[in-house]
């Protein structure tokens, strides 16, 4: 009878424990840059208002990125907390050097139960799957509801285990078949000043945008059931829009079209609204939930950010570490709060993105960059921007403070001849630390090489 009565009081101490413990939900978007929101300095054209108001009440990071601006290592970052050069996952279809511990492994055994509902682009075995959000980026009418989310949720509290629900949304990856485009008239669309203003261009930003607008209303959704189930208060709700979409200097490079994030922390009770420009990666979110949840941080490259989210302090990270390596370029970036070294070592070479730059990619970015082309044959201004896009010099230097959109490189002045030294020691330095060197060889092109077709970058020297 003791026995039995010791282990009934235990299982209700463990039961109270993890009933104190916040609750996590992580809404990740795809394919949707910073600049996409109204909440932000880009979001001139985009409708946002769930987002926006998620935004007004929690904290808004300025300065968070991913290290490649790519669906799965942006994920395996973001689950992990490991960066590319410690987990070998470089570009999508890499797979990571050894099964490395996950959010769902840290938060298991702090009591939690950890579960994903649509796209993952990861190994998420150690994750339950929750229905109701369509898992393949690539489908041209997902659906979406959160009755699966719910029961998930329902059945965690029931059970006396805090939560972490991620909702992978697909939204707003091509192919842009969902949302409504006439929302965006073409005339009203802000084209950002990194890109060719040509009606195709005006186009799919609208298209995009409408695609957002379906995220921003999951992101509602997801806010509405936490307040029907009264969850909200002890739920850290944490909003990611991934990286840039396939437009051009935006995903699969190392420019903040495709690197830099919008990133929101909403927990009610416990920290103050706030935007702070404050250094961050996207490998930190899992050590920042770990430590919430008050367990050790673990030895991962991330580190936690709940010291600036209970304003203790302002500063996070000295620059967040940017790479690009597939395709047959190289790319590898420092950002700071206020400048950004880029070092391409492969200056000799065209920079080359197949799905941008095929004509028969059958993706609409190549509709964008077809008519590009066809407006440079007597537009000088219009070839002007296609050079910035394929042509890089050694080292590009930015003020993204002043420069956001990153037109004007610095590099080649006088001026600014000490700080691209410093900042190339800094990235050099950065490099060694994490066992990072530039390797030419793109793992997509030895796939080629086994059968016996030419590598990216050779068919891309070929068009020349």
């Amino acid at each position: 009878m003791r026995t039995c009565f010791l282990f009934l009081v235990s299982v209700f101490l463990i039961s109270a424990v993890c009933a104190e413990k916040p609750n996590f939900v992580i809404v990740l978007a795809d394919d949707v840059s910073w600049s996409s929101f109204g909440c932000t300095e880009g979001g001139l054209y985009t409708r946002t208002p769930n987002i926006d108001r998620l935004a007004s009440e929690g904290v808004r990071f300025t300065n968070f990125f991913c290290s490649v601006a790519q669906c799965g290592p942006l994920r395996h970052e973001l689950y992990t907390g490991l960066l590319p050069p410690t987990s070998g996952v470089y570009s999508n279809g890499i797979k990571p050097r050894e099964k490395y511990e996950n959010i769902g492994n840290y938060l298991g055994e702090l009591g939690y139960k950890v579960g994903l509902a649509g796209k993952s682009h990861f190994n998420t075995s150690d994750i339950q799957k929750i229905p109701g959000f369509e898992s393949n980026a690539n489908h041209s009418a997902p659906e979406w509801e959160v009755t699966g989310v719910k029961k998930f949720m329902e059945d965690s509290r029931e059970k006396g285990n805090p939560f972490c629900v991620v909702i992978g949304s697909v939204d707003a990856h091509h192919p842009w078949t969902v949302g409504d485009p006439s929302n965006f008239p073409l005339d009203q669309v802000v084209v950002p000043p990194h890109m060719l203003d040509t009606p195709v261009t005006r186009e799919a930003l609208a298209i995009h945008a409408a695609e957002v607008e379906v995220l921003d209303k999951q992101v509602g959704a997801t806010m509405k059931l936490l307040d029907d189930i009264k969850l909200s208060d002890n739920t850290v709700l944490i909003f990611l829009s991934e990286q840039g979409t396939a437009l051009p200097n935006g995903k699969w490079s190392v420019y903040d079209y495709g690197t830099k994030a919008l990133c929101l922390i909403r927990w009610p009770t416990k920290i103050k609204p706030a935007v702070t420009d404050a250094v961050a990666m996207y490998c930190d979110i899992t050590p920042t939930l770990v430590d919430i949840a008050g367990g050790e941080a673990p030895q991962i490259d991330g580190k936690s950010l709940l010291p600036v989210l209970n304003g203790k302090t302002s500063s996070h990270r000295e620059h967040a570490y940017l790479i690009h390596q597939a395709g047959g370029y190289t790319q590898r970036a420092i950002r700071n709060k206020e400048y950004k070294l880029i070092w391409n070592p492969e200056r000799e070479s065209d920079y080359y993105l197949g799905v941008l730059m095929e004509p028969k990619s059958g993706k609409f970015f190549a509709k964008v960059w077809q008519e590009w082309l066809q407006e440079a044959k007597t537009n000088p201004a219009a070839q002007t921007q296609i050079d910035r896009v394929v042509k890089h010099p050694e080292f590009e230097l930015y003020h993204t403070t002043k420069d956001p959109w990153e037109l004007n490189n610095l590099a080649g002045k006088s001026k600014y001849a000490k700080k691209v030294k410093a900042m190339h020691a800094q990235l050099k330095e950065e490099m060694a630390k994490l066992d990072d060197s530039f390797s030419t060889i793109d793992p997509k092109d030895s796939k080629r090489a086994k059968k016996g077709k030419p590598s990216n970058k050779d068919r891309q020297n070929k068009k020349k």
